[in-house]
């Protein structure tokens, strides 16, 4: 599937920190049967890309406004959404490690402890790690 208008692999990676040394980005439009229903990105074990889902309340939050980045809320979660899925393709990272960089890119986007953006994903963290699953191997789903 091609990237929607206005929304290219290019501009994501730029988001999320550095163009030129980011993986791949395909776009989907629906969750995967072995995902969870609640993805908004996920990458697969062995892959190089990262799959974004489109059809995601996050993303298609993002295609309604004007201004790409005028819902800075939900382009702050979309630019940490992509670092904690380049750590599972770029370094195998388990979920622990995953979410502490997508917690730390939100802080340093703007929406660190005690921003709901910020406690929403630490609560999803939470839950990713309280399952005895996500100890045994990374689950790659970040909801």
């Amino acid at each position: 599937m091609g990237p929607p208008e206005g929304l290219s692999g290019a501009r994501l990676r730029c988001l999320a920190g550095g163009a030129a040394s980011f993986p791949p980005i395909e776009f989907v439009s629906r969750v995967p049967a072995d995902v969870s229903a609640a993805a908004e990105a996920f990458v697969r074990i062995n892959d190089t890309r990262i799959d974004v889902v489109t059809s995601s309340p996050l993303f298609t939050r993002l295609q309604r406004v004007a201004d790409r980045c005028g819902d800075l809320t939900a382009a702050r979660k979309l630019a940490s959404v992509l670092v904690h899925e380049e750590l599972h393709v770029r370094h195998a990272a388990d979920e622990a490690a995953a979410y502490a960089a997508q917690l730390t890119t939100l802080a340093s986007l703007g929406a660190g402890p005690g921003s709901p953006l910020y406690s929403e994903v630490h609560r999803s963290m939470m839950y990713t790690l309280s399952r005895p699953r996500a100890k045994l191997e990374r689950i790659m789903v970040v909801r």
